[in-house]
């Protein structure tokens, strides 16, 4: 008598499993171009950057590029310019060169002199590369 187990295997078909097909088939898995953790990481790092991060920074970045275009474009802050003080340099070289024939010190004239002298080159200065800021901010504005 055959046992229950026999019985099971022989009601089972005969045939024979094609090893090779599915080897082939599984194999296909091997073509993947990224392993699945990977890329898992990789949706996950370009969600955080689409669904958070992106609207962080352009917020950061649009406040800041309105300040800077109200200052250097729109001209928001009434700064103090050269075309302010146009006359300024030559009156303080009028009093150094009138103190002069004189013989008297130009700081016993005007106590500042000096100081406002460099006061006014810096003026110069800072105006200088104000505009140059503003060219490189307008040459990146689109």
């Amino acid at each position: 008598m055959k046992s229950r187990l026999e019985k099971v295997l022989d009601k089972m078909p005969n045939k024979k499993v094609d090893l090779k097909a599915h080897k082939v088939a599984l194999g296909l898995v091997d073509n993947i171009n990224y392993e699945f953790q990977y890329l898992q990481d990789e949706v996950s790092r370009l969600s955080y950057s689409v669904d958070e991060w992106f609207d962080e920074k352009f917020d950061v970045f649009f406040d800041a590029y309105s300040v800077i275009k109200d200052v250097y474009i729109n001209g928001s802050e009434a700064f103090i310019s050269e075309a302010d003080v146009a006359g300024d340099m030559e009156i303080l070289n009028e009093i150094e060169t009138r103190s002069e024939e004189l013989g008297v010190d130009v700081e016993e004239v005007y106590p500042n002199f000096y100081e406002h002298k460099q006061t006014l080159e810096y003026l110069e200065d800072l105006e200088k590369r104000f505009e140059d800021q503003k060219a490189k901010f307008e040459r990146f504005t689109p």
